[in-house]
């Protein structure tokens, strides 16, 4: 018994390192349960898009003109974007669709569209904001935030974050597709 005893001197300190490593695993999931218990979660895209922001305002505000560029957004159902205003949006993810109320919550012109999205799957606070650089080059920077209204969905929201982002960088070359077409060549 001794023999077996002397090939097992440090025995006691694999055990110890173990429990360290569970208890580091176990602190590790109850950390990031704490920050997803009122987490939300921040996507931003830029682009620069050769055209005035008098031409891609009203394609950033008019209702009918949002489906067109924006992700996921199949219609926009109201009257005003208006501060305080309130809108219905109908969203489709491949075969799931869902609708949403939408408030205007900022509206500067030709600079900041604000808007807040509650639906029964989340919270959204969308901001798009145009910065000219030129008269025919202006940047386009798209924010969103979004929280998930289960805390499954913010605790595992690591799992879908790229296709959220990848939602938000299509949109904007889109966006730049359509001004384009609509408007004439601009010309400093």
């Amino acid at each position: 018994m001794a023999k077996v005893k002397d090939k097992f001197r440090d025995w006691n300190l694999f055990h110890k390192a173990i429990v360290t490593g569970m208890v580091a695993f176990g602190l590790s999931v109850l950390v990031k349960a704490y920050f997803a218990i009122d987490g939300a979660y921040e996507l931003k895209e830029e682009r620069i898009i050769p055209a005035s922001t008098a031409a891609i305002w009203p394609w950033v505000t008019e209702n009918l003109k949002r489906p067109n560029w924006q992700g996921e957004v199949i219609r926009v159902q109201g009257l005003s974007t208006d501060v305080g205003r309130r809108r219905l949006l109908f969203w489709q993810r491949q075969f799931e669709n869902w609708r949403s109320s939408e408030v205007t919550t900022a509206l500067v012109q030709e600079r900041l569209f604000s808007v807040e999205q509650e639906s029964d799957f989340d919270t959204r606070w969308l901001e798009v904001e145009l910065t000219p650089l030129g008269p025919c080059e202006t940047k386009v920077t798209m924010t969103e935030i979004i929280q998930p209204a289960l805390f499954s969905d913010r605790f595992f929201f690591f799992r879908v974050r790229e296709k959220r982002q990848q939602r938000l960088a299509n949109s904007l070359p889109y966006l730049e597709n359509w001004v384009l077409k609509s408007t004439p060549t601009c010309a400093p």
